[in-house]
Order: C-alpha cells, then sequence, then structure tokens
C-alpha cells in the first residue's frame, strides 16, 4: 500500500526543494553548496538526485527532501510532509494535524481581503502614488490596506476564517470603547505589506502609517508558527534566483527600500523587515551568495549596525561590503531621486565593512595620542582575529601597523591562528569497512542479495554498523528492495540516520566494479570468520569429547573439522 510519505517522495524533486535555498554546484554525480544548517566556509553540504537525499558532512544533518522541509522551517516531519502534499495536490486521508497549513490558509486570504481594500482606498492609492509605486508594483507585491473598522462574526464567516485563528496569531485583537469591547486589526489605518516565504506563500504582513507622525511607523506581524522575525527576508522570493545568478546581495531595511530598488530593476535585494540584519538571516543568504552588500541610511546608526556584523561575517566567510548613502536619503528616497543609473553610480563606491570599520573607529578614538591609537588597536584588532582569509589578514595587519606606527609582528603575537576542525568518528573493529558495505548496498540494493544467508550481524562488532545492517536486511526482505529516501524515515535515532547517509554518500563516486569487489571482498572475509568460529567450537567439543571418551563423537568432530579445515584451505587459495 502507497503511503501518504512515498506519495510525496514520488513526486517531489530534492534538487528543486533544496535548490530553493541553498547555491549548489555540480561536485562529480552530487551537488555541493554550503550547509544552511551551520556555519562553515567550505561547501560540505551534498546533496545526491540519484538517491534523492542530502547530508552535510559538517554538522551531519541529512535526510529525504521532507526532512529538508521540516529542518528549514522549524516544524514537524509530518507537519512538512503534509504542507508538501498540499503543493503537490495529494488529498489528505484525514484532517491535518499541522498548526502551519491553517494559519497560511488565514493569512492567504486575508492578504487578498487587504489587497481589495487598496482598490477601494483613494488616500492609501494616493499614499502609493505619491512614493511612486504604480499599480503594476502594487499588485506585483500584494500591497493591501486595513480599514479603520471594526469587524464582526460576519467578516469572519465571509472570509471563512476562524476568528479565534485571527486572534491566535495576533492579527485581531479586543479593545475597550465607551465602556463596550470592539474587535480591531493590528493595521487599522496602515498600507499593508504581504510578506511572502522562499516558496510565495504569505506568512506575515508588515503595516506603514500613512501619517508622517505614525507610531510606530511600521509594524509587523506578531511571531507565529509560521512567521519568526529574526529569520525572515522580505523580497526573497522575487530575488532569491537573481541573488544566485548575479552572486551578489544588497540588503536594506525598510520595506519601500526593497520595493524602489524593485521597481527600478534591482532584481538582488531583500529587505530586513525594518530592523537591524540578524545572524539568521545572514546564514540564510549565504545559501545564495557569499557576496553581501550593505545598503543602509547614511546615519551613524546605519553604520554601526553594519559594523556589528564584523565578526559574523568573517566567522561564515562572508564577503561583507558597504554602500553609505549621502545623509538625507534612504535608499528609497535616493532611488526615486536618482534612479537606476545613480544606484549603479552608488554601487561603484561600495568598500569592505571592515574599511568603515577602521575609518570610524579612527575618528572616534583620535591617532595623534597615545590613548587614542591604543584605543583603535583595542577596537578593530578583534575583527581582524575573525578573519578567515589569511591573506585579507595580513594585509590589515599591514595597515594596522602603518597607521599606529607598531611593528606588525606585535600584532601577531596577539592574533590567534585559526585551525581546521577535524571529524573524530568513533569507530569499533572492522567499523570502517562495514560502513562501506552500508554504502555501497545503498547506492546498488542489488548487491543485498550477496549478504542474504550470511548472518552477517553475528559477525559484527560495531553497535551501530551491527544494528543498520540488520534493519537494511529486514527492510529488503519485507520490501523486496532498498531505497535509501524512505528507508532512512525507519531510523528513529539520529545517529542511525547520519550513518546510513554519510555512507551512502561517501562510496557514492565508487565504479561499479569497486563495489563489487568490496562487497565480495567482505563476503569472503565473512564466510573466513564463520569458519574459523567454527573450527574453534568444534575444537571446543573435541575436549568435551575427548575428556568423556566418547570415541564416536570425537570421530565425527574430527571428520568435521577436516571438512572445515579444507574449505578454510580452498579460500585462503581463492
Amino acid at each position: 500500500m502507497t503511503t501518504l510519505l512515498d506519495s510525496v517522495l514520488e513526486r517531489v524533486n530534492i534538487l528543486d526543494e533544496v535548490s530553493q535555498v541553498v547555491k549548489l554546484r555540480r561536485a562529480g554525480r552530487n551537488f555541493l553548496g554550503l550547509c544552511p544548517f551551520h556555519k562553515e566556509k567550505t561547501p560540505s553540504f551534498t546533496v545526491s538526485t540519484e538517491k534523492q537525499i542530502y547530508y552535510c558532512f559538517g554538522c551531519h544533518e541529512g535526510g529525504n527532501a521532507v526532512h529538508f522541509r521540516a529542518k528549514y522551517e522549524h516544524v514537524s516531519f509530518q507537519e512538512a510532509l503534509e504542507s508538501m502534499a498540499g503543493e503537490l495536490g495529494i488529498e489528505l486521508r484525514r484532517r491535518s494535524s499541522s498548526k502551519r497549513i491553517p494559519i497560511l490558509e488565514a493569512l492567504e486570504k486575508l492578504a487578498d481581503y487587504y489587497q481589495e481594500n487598496l482598490k477601494k482606498s483613494k488616500s492609501a492609492r494616493s499614499y502609493l502614488t505619491a512614493r511612486g509605486i504604480d499599480d503594476a508594483t502594487q499588485n506585483e507585491f500584494r500591497l493591501g490596506y486595513s480599514d479603520r473598522v471594526t469587524y464582526t462574526q460576519e467578516f469572519s464567516r465571509r472570509l471563512g476564517i476562524p476568528f479565534d485563528l485571527l486572534f491566535s496569531i495576533g492579527l485581531f485583537k479586543m479593545r475597550d470603547k465607551d465602556q463596550a469591547k470592539e474587535i480591531v486589526d493590528i493595521f487599522r489605518g496602515r498600507v499593508v505589506i504581504p510578506i511572502l516565504d522562499t516558496n510565495g506563500k504569505v506568512i506575515g504582513f508588515g503595516g506603514r502609517g500613512m501619517e508622517k507622525d505614525a507610531m510606530p511607523k511600521y509594524l509587523n506581524s506578531p511571531e507565529s508558527a509560521v512567521f519568526t522575525k529574526r529569520s525572515v527576508l522580505f523580497g526573497i522570493d522575487k530575488a532569491r534566483r537573481q541573488i544566485a545568478e548575479q552572486d551578489e546581495v544588497v540588503v536594506v531595511e525598510g520595506y519601500f527600500d526593497l520595493i524602489s530598488l524593485h521597481r527600478v530593476g534591482v532584481r538582488n535585494a531583500v529587505a530586513s523587515l525594518g530592523t537591524s540584519i540578524t545572524e539568521e538571516q545572514v546564514s540564510r543568504l549565504r545559501n545564495y551568495t557569499e557576496n553581501i552588500t550593505m545598503m543602509l541610511d547614511g546615519d551613524e546608526a546605519g553604520l554601526k549596525s553594519t559594523l556589528r556584523l564584523i565578526g559574523l561575517f568573517g566567522e561564515m566567510g562572508i564577503n561583507g561590503k558597504m554602500v553609505v548613502l549621502p545623509a538625507e536619503h534612504d535608499p528609497d528616497s535616493f532611488v526615486r531621486e536618482h534612479g537606476l543609473r545613480g544606484f549603479e553610480e552608488l554601487m561603484q563606491t561600495k568598500r569592505p565593512v571592515l574599511d568603515y570599520s577602521f575609518e570610524y573607529h579612527m575618528k572616534r578614538s583620535g591617532m595623534t595620542t597615545i590613548e587614542g591609537k591604543r584605543a583603535f588597536i583595542k577596537a578593530v584588532l578583534p575583527q581582524l582575529e575573525t578573519l578567515k582569509d589569511a591573506v585579507a589578514r595580513r594585509l590589515y595587519v599591514q595597515r594596522l601597523a602603518q597607521m599606529t606606527g607598531v611593528e606588525e609582528y606585535r600584532f601577531w603575537d596577539t592574533l590567534k591562528e585559526k585551525g581546521m576542525e577535524v571529524r573524530k568518528q568513533e569507530e569499533g573493529p572492522g567499523g570502517v569497512v562495514q560502513r562501506k558495505i552500508i554504502g555501497i548496498c545503498m547506492n546498488r540494493p542489488a548487491f543485498m542479495e550477496l549478504l542474504r544467508g550470511k548472518e552477517v550481524k553475528q559477525l559484527i562488532a560495531n553497535r551501530e554498523s551491527n544494528e543498520i545492517l540488520g534493519r537494511m536486511l529486514d527492510y529488503y526482505e519485507e520490501h523486496g528492495g532498498l531505497d535509501v529516501k524512505t528507508f532512512i524515515s525507519t531510523l528513529e535515532g539520529d545517529d542511525l540516520k547520519d550513518a546510513v547517509l554519510s555512507s551512502a554518500l561517501e562510496v557514492s563516486d565508487y565504479p561499479e566494479a569497486e563495489m563489487e569487489r568490496v562487497i565480495l571482498d567482505y563476503c569472503s572475509h565473512v564466510e573466513r570468520k564463520q569458519l574459523k568460529e567454527e573450527a574453534k567450537r568444534i575444537t571446543d567439543r573435541l575436549a568435551e569429547a575427548e575428556q568423556k571418551g566418547d570415541q564416536q563423537a570425537l570421530a565425527e568432530l574430527l571428520e568435521r573439522k577436516r571438512q572445515v579445515v579444507e574449505v578454510m584451505r580452498s579460500k585462503s587459495v581463492k
């Protein structure tokens, strides 16, 4: 009987799923990229289209397409499975238990409602027109408007959204007015901007006040099962392909900053929802490119927020650059005044973030006194420690020495040398060979026939390999084959799943003849070991029979030992 998981995995391609959020390149039979689940500079995240699995050799995360969706979106495996089934048009046999699906459906309906409201609001449309946002751009970003009205149960029935759901995700609230209770939308009186995930699903909203003194100027949806502000990037659904193609992303802060850039043709830009960019957002961008250019307001606050990223950029191997806008501008106003040509000219002035840090701290500390130079060194030296690029670190140390008059070697005495972390695998006797056997059978299930009836489990000392091979043999007997992408979903522990995925990918590039040779050699090894074990048992029984004076048993055991020794000799000759 085909399960829901089987139906989903038969119709989804893991490369399509992963490449939406990870920049991949071909490496032999597989694809390679930077892991989206931990910080790394050297790619160790591997995707196999042949086996429809992914695995990171750095943090050991791995699985099939559903595992990836669940891990990346921070949801349960079942929720990810049901979400993907819905996207593929696969009907669920029971009511979904996922919290995400009804929320996503409600947000989609609400986005349509706001968009219709905008068409009816002359003041909101005039506000957007005054900001240079034409009808085409309004429709592309699905901009909307929230009326200054109160709501009733009729509204809930008309939209098909339970009121308790809207309350639970924080979009509507109850307030007191004239000794009575009324239900209001948190975005009332604001232009509403839908926030979409990489799959184009509405996961939240931003609200922009239209009055100059609106407080707050921007308002975001409360966090929910589908919306986590610190990890979401506005515009990523439209920009991700352009970011990967151009190998650079421009980061701005505000919604309208992004919309204005997009309107004039800058399609590799995203916004950080009106706040300073976070580590989670940088980590997501790094899946598409290592070149991040910050374009923030030309004030000290914007500069400081970017300088705080230097350590993070260094750890992740990000080529972080910065563009400083004229003091009177933000990206939105600059593009509206100077257009695409002005933007392109401004981008020519971008420089490494560390250069701006040197200038900022030099001005702040003053370089005319010993105290000023010491303060400058104290501020920038820790930033140099984060640089993984040895050449860049040496060049900045030379610059630091020239600026302060302090010899280079004194800085090298305090800088920490970064080392490579080496994963230490705890393997039992024969563990490496057994992992190869597991990997080969995952790549070529037909070789499982050679292991059947060999009693390999009894001869494996390594607990992990023993359990995996046992599970593989049971699965093979039950299903008449072995499919890694579905087999791993039967493994309860992360350690077992980790071992299967890493083993499968480690030998995926072996030639077929090499795989067969390893399997046959291992089978021969198993048979020899079994014969040695039997010979030892016969020897022990011979001693017992001799003690008892059982001549018949002695004769039978001696004949059996002769046969075993003869077979062992024939195996050795082969």
